[in-house]
C-alpha cells in the first residue's frame, strides 16, 4: 500500500474514533431535566458564577494559561465530554464510599453537572484553580471542627470562591453569612471592618456553625438544607414529613432555593473530582492568589498610605484585604493586632519601611484619620454611629404572633431568631420572651397588636401593624421572591392573591396584588393625657393655696431670746419685709 494512502488511511480512522467517542458520551436528555434547569435553584447557581465576570481578579489576565492535566485523555481543547447516566451514577456511587455524605444520583444532580461541567466549564476552570489556594485553608479548620473535608465544596456553591461575594439578601464573603450570624460566631461588622470578608475568620465561623447544626440534625445534607433556608424551614418541612428527618424525604416541602441546593453540592462534589474527564483545565491564579503574605499591625493604617510609600496599587490591597471595607485599618485596642495582607515581594519592603509608611500623610490620609477619630467619638458617647448597629433587644410574643411576622418586623430571619433563642421549632407562644438583635432602621419596639414606644418620652404613642394590600408593576428580570423580599411577605401568599397557579408565570409590565405590613403609630390618648395631667396640677395649686390661707389664719408661735412667747402674723412679717 502506498505510503500516502497509509497515512490518509490512519487519519480516517482517528477521526472516526473520535467522532464514535463523542456519541458514545452523549448523555440521555430527558424533559424533566430541561424543565427543571430553568428552577430557582439552577438560576441562583448561574447568577452567581456569572457575576464573577464582573469581578475584577476573575478576569482572564490574572489567571495563566490552562494546565494540560487533561490532555491524557486525548480530548481536543474544545471538546466537551458528556456521559450517559450509568456512568454518572457508577463514578457518584465510587465517591459515595469514601464520605459520611449520602452521594447520589438523580435528575436535578444531572441538571447541575451540566451547569457546571457545560454552561459554565470556564468559570469552573477558574475555580478549581483558585481551590488550590482556599482549599488547604479549608481543611485545616474543618478538620479542627470534627467536620467532614468535603464540606469545603459548599463555598463553591455559595460564592464561586470569591471572598467578596455579595448576595442579594446581603449574605457576604466565601461562606455567605449574614449579619446575625457571622454576629453570633464573632465576625465583627461595622461602618470599617467586615470580617465576614476575611477568608481565615469566616471559615473558623462556617466550620463551627456547621458542627453546632450537625448536633441538632445528625444528618448531613440536613445540615447543608439548614444552612441555605434556616432550620426554621428544615424544622417545618420535616413536620410535613411526617416527622422524618431525611432530605429526599422532606424534599418537596423544602423552598425551591434549598431544593437545588443539595444537588449542587453533589455536583461540585462529583465535577472537582472528574473534571479531567470532563476536559475541564484549570487556570492557575496570579500571584495575587498564590505569593501573598500576612502581617500584623496595631497601628492606625491606611492603603493610601500604603500605596504612597511603596506603590503597591490600591485594587491589589483592597482585593486582597477585603474586610477593611473602606481601606483604613483602625489601631488595634485588644490584645490581638489586625491583619495585613500583601503581595510577598513587598512584604520586606513594608518592614523595614514601617516608620516611614505610618509617617506618611496625604490630605486623603488626615482625612480618613479625622473620620475615624469622629466616628470612635460618637460610639464612645452614644452619637450616631453607635445608635446605628444593631443591638441586642427582647421581645415579648403577643398573641397571633408567629416567628415569621416577628423576622419581618425586625427585618431579619426566622432561622435567626431560632439560633438565637436555641429553639427546637418554629412555634412560639404569647408571653414567651425572645431575643433579637435590631438596628438603626427598626428601632422602635412594637407588637403587631400595638404597644407603647418606650423611647417617646411624655408622650404616649401606640404602634401597630396593619395589613395592607398594594398593585406593584412587576420589573424585568423580577421573580415573585424578589418581590416577596421587598414587601416582606411569601410567594405563596402572592400566588393566593393574584390567582396563580406557577411563580414563573409572571411578566415584565404585569400588575400584582402584594399584601405588606404597615406601621400605623397613633398618639389620639396624648391629648386626653395632657387634659388629665393638666387638671392635676390645677387641682394641686387650688389645693396648695387653700393650705397657705388656712396657715394664713393662725398665729406663728416662735420662741424669744428671754424664754418669752412672741407672737406674729405671716402679714405682718410679709409687710416688713417690703
Amino acid at each position: 500500500m502506498p505510503l500516502v494512502n497509509i497515512r490518509f488511511y490512519y487519519k480516517g480512522l482517528k477521526v472516526f474514533l473520535l467522532l464514535a467517542c463523542a456519541l458514545l458520551v452523549q448523555p440521555v436528555t430527558s424533559g424533566n431535566a430541561i424543565a427543571d434547569e430553568r428552577g430557582a435553584g439552577r438560576s441562583s447557581v448561574s447568577d452567581i458564577l456569572d457575576s464573577l465576570v464582573n469581578v475584577t481578579y476573575f478576569r482572564d489576565e490574572h489567571f495563566s494559561s490552562a494546565s494540560r492535566e487533561a490532555d491524557k485523555y486525548g480530548f481536543p481543547s474544545n471538546f466537551v465530554p458528556q456521559y450517559s447516566d450509568s456512568v454518572y451514577a457508577s463514578r457518584i456511587g465510587a465517591l459515595r464510599r469514601k464520605t459520611p455524605f449520602n452521594l447520589v444520583y438523580n435528575d436535578p444532580v444531572k441538571g447541575f453537572i451540566k451547569v457546571y461541567a457545560v454552561d459554565k466549564r470556564n468559570s469552573m476552570s477558574k475555580i478549581i484553580g483558585l481551590s488550590r489556594i482556599y482549599f488547604p485553608l479549608f481543611e485545616e479548620k474543618l478538620d479542627k471542627y470534627n467536620v467532614p473535608l468535603e464540606m469545603k465544596y459548599l463555598a463553591i456553591v455559595e460564592s464561586a470562591l470569591n471572598p467578596a461575594a455579595v448576595s442579594p439578601a446581603g449574605a457576604k464573603g466565601l461562606w455567605q453569612f449574614m449579619y446575625g450570624t457571622g454576629k453570633m460566631y464573632g465576625l465583627q461588622s461595622s461602618s470599617f471592618i467586615e470580617d465576614r470578608y476575611d477568608p481565615y475568620k469566616a471559615t473558623v465561623a462556617a466550620a463551627r456553625h456547621l458542627r453546632d447544626l450537625y448536633n441538632i440534625y445528625g444528618d448531613w445534607f440536613l445540615v447543608l438544607a439548614a444552612y441555605n433556608a434556616g432550620p426554621g424551614n428544615v424544622n417545618k418541612a420535616i413536620r410535613r414529613a411526617g416527622g422524618v428527618k431525611d432530605y429526599w424525604a422532606i424534599y418537596d416541602y423544602l423552598p425551591a432555593e434549598t431544593r437545588g441546593y443539595v444537588p449542587a453540592f453533589i455536583a461540585v462534589n462529583y465535577l472537582m473530582n472528574y473534571y479531567k474527564e470532563h476536559n475541564i483545565r484549570p487556570v492557575e491564579p496570579g500571584y495575587l492568589y498564590q505569593d501573598v503574605d500576612t502581617l500584623r499591625t496595631s497601628h492606625f493604617l491606611s492603603f493610601e498610605q500604603i500605596n504612597g510609600t511603596l506603590g503597591i496599587p490600591l485594587q491589589d490591597l483592597k482585593f486582597l484585604n477585603p474586610q477593611y471595607k473602606l481601606g483604613i485599618i483602625p489601631a488595634s485596642t485588644g490584645i490581638t493586632p489586625s491583619v495585613l495582607r500583601l503581595p510577598r515581594k513587598y512584604v520586606s519592603q513594608f518592614q523595614n519601611r514601617e516608620q516611614e509608611i505610618y509617617a506618611y500623610k496625604s490630605p486623603r490620609t488626615l482625612e480618613q484619620e479625622m473620620l475615624l477619630a469622629r466616628v470612635e467619638s460618637n460610639s464612645r458617647g452614644g452619637g450616631v454611629e453607635s445608635s446605628g448597629e444593631k443591638i441586642e433587644k427582647v421581645h415579648i410574643v403577643q398573641e397571633g404572633e408567629t416567628l415569621g411576622s416577628i423576622a419581618r418586623m425586625f427585618r431579619t430571619y426566622v432561622s435567626q431568631l431560632i439560633v438565637w433563642n436555641n429553639l427546637k421549632d418554629a412555634d412560639v407562644t404569647p408571653g414567651q420572651k425572645l431575643i433579637v438583635f435590631g438596628g438603626s432602621d427598626n428601632t422602635v419596639s412594637f407588637s403587631s397588636r400595638g404597644a407603647r414606644n418606650k423611647d417617646a418620652g411624655d408622650d404616649e404613642v401606640t404602634s401597630s401593624v396593619k395589613k395592607k394590600i398594594v398593585m406593584h408593576k412587576v420589573g424585568r428580570r423580577e421573580t415573585l421572591a424578589l418581590i416577596a423580599r421587598k414587601y416582606h411577605t411569601t410567594v405563596q401568599r402572592i400566588m393566593a392573591l393574584n390567582g396563580l397557579r406557577s411563580s414563573r408565570s409572571i411578566a415584565a409590565g404585569k400588575r400584582l396584588k402584594v399584601e405588606t405590613e404597615v406601621v400605623v403609630r397613633k398618639s389620639s390618648r396624648s391629648s386626653s393625657r395632657h387634659a388629665v395631667v393638666a387638671k392635676g396640677r390645677h387641682s394641686r395649686s387650688l389645693k396648695h393655696a387653700r393650705n397657705a390661707r388656712n396657715e394664713a389664719k393662725h398665729k406663728i408661735v416662735r420662741k424669744g431670746k428671754k424664754g418669752k412667747v412672741a407672737v406674729k402674723s405671716p402679714a405682718k412679717k410679709k409687710k416688713r419685709r417690703r
